[in-house]
């Protein structure tokens, strides 16, 4: 494949996508044209796709194709054994390092692609993110992916009962 920066001529890019959506929410999943993307870790991979191909995000995200709701996922390969699949998450401004309805809608993705074997009544799915690993339970009876529940990140209190001045 070859391609070229946007805004120069010759440009050849052919970026084949799923569309999910969660409770309105659109999700946009890139499932094959996107260049390779190298880093050890998956945060190098995220600097790496923003510093090479932060215009294919905008091709995606933005206007003519996307909008400002939408919301994508670019698969990586996992950096950690514990992952099913990894993944990058992108928008109409940028990259972050969660988002819910796309784990959601990711924990089908997974079921219904034959990423991981479904198990009934229930499939866990393992998504490497940029926050770390977050673990998707989808229900699986006779032969479907149903509602979809996620376990993030481990979280925690940085200080508490604290008195702020704000000097007003």
């Amino acid at each position: 494949m070859s391609y070229q920066r946007v805004g120069e001529l010759n440009c050849s890019l052919v970026v084949k996508t799923t569309e999910m959506n969660t409770g309105g929410e659109p999700v946009r999943i890139a499932v094959s044209g996107y260049p390779d993307i190298v880093g050890d870790t998956i945060l190098d991979k995220r600097r790496y796709v923003k510093e090479n191909f932060d215009h294919i995000r905008k091709l995606l995200m933005q206007e003519s194709r996307g909008h400002n709701d939408m919301y994508g996922v670019i698969p990586v390969i996992p950096d950690i054994k514990e992952a099913d699949m990894a993944v990058l998450f992108i928008h109409n401004e940028g990259y972050s390092v969660m988002c819910g309805h796309a784990t959601i809608a990711l924990g089908r993705y997974a079921v219904d692609h034959g990423i991981v074997q479904p198990v009934s009544p229930e499939t866990l799915v393992k998504i490497q993110c940029p926050c770390g690993l977050v673990t998707a339970h989808v229900q699986y009876e006779n032969g479907k992916s149903g509602s979809v529940r996620f376990e993030s990140v481990p979280s925690f209190v940085f200080a508490a009962d604290l008195t702020i001045s704000l000097g007003m």
